[in-house]
């Protein structure tokens, strides 16, 4: 099987790639996501294993390449003996150079139909009502909006019969919340809708793209440490980064003993980058400066005259 479920991955998707290249023939493999064009939307079926029943079903691959976006691969799984079913989004590219964040002001229910590609490493949060969708807590899916709310609300019921038996008070805040949430979609106040994906690979739909979305903020950002971590990356440290320990010794005395060559008693060698060396012996007063030329030896040589005019 090339697949055992939608749930196997990237790396399932990926081996049945090959095959549906050479079955694509001269026709492009990633085609545009357009309603009308039936021959282009039809998904490749791949009979695959059943996680949950171990039996034979099927997992359905569509690579489409969403407007204004990138490629994605969709992907979703059935099983007719069992009836389990699963369905995610995963990007057909890499982890971009930067992270990603939209902001979007929902004013009208239109709003709520934008579509979305979310990753399973993005984060989605709602501010008005504290609510956020933690990275890797769901599956990456290409979805709406209203897809999302609906997506947190089914998560948050579907266990509130067993917490009304066994914690009647947080099943009853939790039903409180769920109102506030159902609520949002009637949108009669505006909210603010942000998904922050660090992969860069998540999608808030502009529906007037190619021109500008005023209600829509993109920010493109530079990921942490912790943010590459979580991704399985490691950032390479930048040029600037290898400059900077010499920048802090430019403003830093270094300092270490030695003896005086005059007397040989003990001393103390002050050293800064400006390459100016300094000797303080406190015994006998002694007191050294001199610079050292930090440098290679030059191929040609310089004869410096000075005539001195007067004396002062």
């Amino acid at each position: 099987s090339a697949l055992g479920g939608a749930g196997s991955g990237l790396e399932g998707s990926m081996s049945a790639l090959g095959a549906l290249r050479e079955a694509a023939g001269p026709r492009p493999l990633f085609g545009p996501l357009e309603a009308g064009d039936e021959e282009q939307q039809q998904p490749a079926e791949i009979e695959s294993l059943c996680m949950a029943c171990l039996r034979r079903g099927v997992t359905r691959l569509l690579l489409t390449r969403v407007p204004f976006f990138r490629e994605v691969i969709v992907s979703s799984f059935a099983c007719d003996t069992c009836g389990w079913s699963n369905a995610e989004v995963q990007s057909a590219g890499r982890i971009q150079e930067r992270g990603v964040r939209y902001t979007l002001a929902v004013r009208a229910k239109q709003d709520l139909n934008r579509e979305v590609v979310k990753t399973d490493c993005a984060t989605a949060r709602i501010p008005e009502l504290e609510f956020e969708i933690p990275a890797f807590s769901q599956k990456g899916a290409l979805t709406t909006i209203e897809g999302i709310i609906d997506r947190a609300i089914a998560g948050l019921e579907q266990d509130q019969p067993v917490r009304k038996e066994t914690d009647p008070g947080v099943a009853g805040q939790i039903d409180e919340f769920l109102s506030k949430l159902k609520h949002l979609k009637e949108v009669e106040e505006a909210f603010t809708f942000v998904l922050d994906d660090p992969s860069g690979n998540s999608f808030v739909e502009n529906p007037h793209a190619p021109q500008r979305d005023e209600g829509l903020v993109v920010t493109h950002y530079k990921r942490s440490a912790q943010q590459s971590a979580m991704l399985g990356i490691q950032e390479e440290e930048s040029d600037e980064k290898l400059v900077e320990p010499e920048d802090d010794l430019r403003n830093e005395v270094l300092q270490f003993n030695t003896n005086c060559p005059e007397c040989n008693a003990p001393a103390k060698t002050n050293m800064k980058l400006v390459r100016i060396l300094s000797k303080c012996i406190s015994r006998i007063g002694s007191l050294s400066t001199h610079a050292a030329v930090v440098c290679e030896v030059p191929v040609s040589c310089w004869i410096v005259l000075l005539g001195v005019a007067a004396l002062w």
